[in-house]
C-alpha cells in the first residue's frame, strides 16, 4: 500500500507537470537561435527562435531585442507587457538588508528588476526610431522610476552603472542633458570609474556619443544534483574605458529567485493560495521510495520546477492553475528532498541505469527562465568609429538634441 501511494503521487506529479509546463521553453531549445545571434545573423536568430510562450514576457523582450537590431519598428508585444505590468501591484521583500521588488506578469513569469527596466528602455528606443520623441521620454522616465527609491523613501534596492549609462545615452539622444548628467553621476557613485568624470564635468553635451552593447549575456551552467544553475560570463572586456559588465544583473536574478521562493514557501497566505497546504499529507508517502528510478524522477522534476525561475510557482493564469502549480511545487520539492534523502537505500543493481536516465532526463527538462540575448557589457564612448567589427547600429537624435547618439550592438 505504501509503494502504491508513492506511485500514485509520482503519477499525479507528472500529470500536473505535463498540464502546466508543456509550453515552457527549455534551455536546449534556444541553442540555434543563440548561436545565430552570436555570429551576427539576426534573420536566422529570429527564424530559429523558439515557438513556445508566444506573447509571454520573456519571449516578448527577447524577440523585441532581436527585431530592434534587425530594423523592425513594430513593438506592440513589448507595449502589451508594459501595460500588463502597470496594472499589477509590485511587492517588496527585505532579505538580509537587501530589498527585492517583483511583480507577476499575465503569463505567470516574475520578471527580474533589470528586465523590467530594460523593457522600458527598449520601448524608448523603438519610439525614438519611430520619431515619437514624447513617448520615448515617458518610457525613459518609467525606467528611471525603477532605479529610484521606489517603495519607501529610506529603502534602497537595485541600481546598476551599466543601466545608468544606457539611460544617459538615451537622455542625450532626447536632448535632456541634465537628466543624462544625473545618471552619469549615479554611475560614478556606484562604480568610481574616473573615466566618467570628464563627461560629468562638461557644461555642454557632446556632439557625438556611442552606447555600445557587447556580447549576448552569460551562460548558465548546471551542476549535477542541483536545482538551479550558475551564471558565468567569460567574455573579454571591451577596450572602452567607460564599460560595465552586466553579469551582476543575472547574479541578482538568481539570488532573488531563491529569496522569493523562500518567502513564498514560508508565507502561510501564499502557501494556502498555491494549494501547498493540501499537499502536506503526501509528505510521508514520498519518504518511502521503492527504487532509484523514483529518486531520479524526483531530481529531474525538482530541477525542472525550481530551475524554472519560479515560472511554475507563479503560473496561475487559467482556472485552477494556481492550485495545480501548488501541487507541482509542493510535490516537486518533496520529491527532490525526500527521494534524494532515501535514495541511498535502494538496490545497487539499479544505480547504472538510474544514472543514465537521470542525465537524459535532466538534459530534456532543464530550464531556467530569464531574458536572454542581452549584452554582456555596456560601454559609453565619445567615438563613433568602430571599424572591422560585426555589428548592428542605429544613430538617434531628437530635433532638440545637440548630441547624435550611436547605439551599437557588437557580436
Amino acid at each position: 500500500m505504501k509503494y502504491f501511494s508513492v506511485f500514485i503521487l509520482i503519477g499525479m506529479l507528472w500529470f500536473l507537470s505535463a498540464c502546466s509546463t508543456h509550453q515552457i521553453i527549455r534551455d536546449s531549445e534556444y541553442k540555434y537561435s543563440e548561436a545565430a545571434f552570436k555570429s551576427g545573423d539576426l534573420p536566422q536568430a529570429l527564424k530559429h527562435f523558439p515557438e513556445k510562450e508566444q506573447g509571454g514576457f520573456v519571449t516578448s523582450i527577447e524577440r523585441s531585442w532581436l527585431s530592434f537590431w534587425e530594423g523592425e519598428k513594430n513593438h506592440d508585444d513589448l507595449m502589451k507587457q508594459t501595460k500588463t505590468l502597470d496594472e499589477r501591484q509590485f511587492t517588496s521583500v527585505l532579505r538580509e538588508t537587501k530589498y527585492f521588488f517583483y511583480n507577476e506578469t499575465e503569463d505567470g513569469y516574475i520578471p527580474a528588476e533589470h528586465e523590467i527596466i530594460i523593457m522600458h528602455l527598449l520601448n524608448a528606443m523603438f519610439f525614438m526610431r519611430n520619431e515619437d520623441w514624447e513617448k520615448a521620454r515617458v518610457e525613459t522616465r518609467r525606467a528611471t522610476f525603477f532605479l529610484q527609491n521606489y517603495v519607501k523613501e529610506d529603502q534602497s534596492h537595485f541600481d546598476d552603472p551599466a543601466l545608468r549609462i544606457w539611460l544617459a545615452g538615451i537622455w542625450m539622444a532626447l536632448g535632456e542633458w541634465q537628466d543624462a548628467q544625473v545618471d552619469l553621476r549615479k554611475a560614478y557613485e556606484l562604480s568610481k570609474n574616473k573615466s566618467l568624470i570628464p563627461l560629468i564635468e562638461m557644461s555642454q553635451p557632446p556632439q557625438d556619443l556611442s552606447v555600445v552593447f557587447d556580447g549576448s549575456g552569460p551562460q548558465i551552467v548546471w551542476k549535477e544534483g542541483t536545482l538551479a544553475p550558475e551564471f558565468r560570463d567569460e567574455s573579454t572586456a571591451p577596450t572602452i574605458s567607460i564599460r560595465f559588465a552586466t553579469l551582476p544583473w543575472f547574479l541578482r536574478h538568481e539570488e532573488r529567485n531563491s529569496q522569493i521562493r523562500n518567502v513564498v514557501m514560508k508565507s502561510n497566505y501564499m502557501a494556502q493560495y498555491y494549494g501547498l497546504n493540501t499537499a502536506v499529507g503526501a509528505e510521508k508517502s514520498v519518504g518511502f521510495v521503492a527504487s532509484n528510478s523514483l529518486r531520479v524522477a524526483g531530481v529531474v522534476v525538482g530541477a525542472a520546477i525550481v530551475g524554472g525561475g519560479l515560472y511554475l510557482l507563479a503560473q496561475s493564469g487559467g482556472s485552477g492553475a494556481g492550485e495545480a502549480a501548488g501541487y507541482i511545487v509542493a510535490t516537486g520539492i518533496l520529491a527532490f528532498e525526500e527521494l534524494n534523502h532515501f535514495g541511498n537505500k535502494v538496490a545497487r543493481s539499479f544505480e547504472k541505469s538510474s544514472a543514465e536516465s537521470k542525465q537524459a532526463g535532466l538534459e530534456k527538462l532543464r530550464t531556467y527562465r530569464f531574458v536572454r540575448f542581452l549584452p554582456s557589457w555596456i560601454s559609453l564612448s565619445a567615438s563613433s568609429e568602430f571599424v572591422g567589427l560585426t555589428a548592428k547600429s542605429l544613430s538617434l537624435q531628437a530635433p532638440n538634441s545637440r548630441t547624435r547618439v550611436l547605439f551599437l550592438q557588437r557580436f
